[in-house]
């Protein structure tokens, strides 16, 4: 089970997050460096603007896990994005925080610590039916394990993996959450 945050654990988390931004800006102000200012300003806005997604989505602990996953110390970094138009997931929530946690956990477990490994997750609201792509970048050092959990939670509730490609630097999730549940848990 992840840790349920405070709202004081929160507000120095996020703090401390946005204290570290601003001196990044003015270590590259310092260093006459406006390309990078731009950049980081601009990288600010766009992590700014998914976060906003990522919340529209009515997915509490969805949104908690990603938002919160790099206030633990973890050999995994994690980015997440959100295209199209946010629509409500809330039906979706524990089915989505299970999975994720699990999935990420079980990353964890197969990581090597002595490498940067990336996970970044795209949320895709373009089409009827919701798509996660999971991208891993990074050193697997247990192939057979992520391949023997990936087969066993290929189907969890209304999410399914229809595509997935393992190599010992990357993997990489396709799954969906139907049209069909989304319809019928919106009505």
């Amino acid at each position: 089970m992840e840790k349920r945050w405070t709202i004081v654990e929160a507000l120095r988390h996020s703090r401390h997050d946005w204290l570290n931004k601003i001196q990044l800006i003015k270590g590259n102000l310092s260093l006459q460096r406006m390309d990078r200012v731009n950049e980081i300003i601009q990288q600010i806005i766009i992590e700014a603007e998914h976060e906003a997604k990522l919340t529209n989505l009515q997915a509490e602990r969805f949104a908690e896990l990603l938002m919160t996953y790099h206030w633990q110390a973890r050999h995994i970094q994690l980015e997440y994005e959100v295209l199209g138009e946010p629509r409500s997931l809330h039906a979706y929530d524990h089915m989505l925080v299970t999975w994720c946690q699990t999935f990420l956990h079980m990353l964890e477990e197969c990581s090597s610590p002595h490498v940067e490994n990336y996970v970044t997750i795209t949320i895709d609201l373009t089409g009827k039916d919701v798509r996660l792509f999971f991208d891993y970048r990074g050193m697997l050092h247990k192939l057979e394990a992520v391949k023997a959990w990936i087969q066993k939670h290929s189907q969890y509730e209304a999410l399914s993996l229809y595509e997935y490609v393992i190599q010992e630097h990357e993997l990489t999730l396709c799954a969906t959450i139907s049209s069909f549940h989304i319809f019928l848990n919106e009505r």
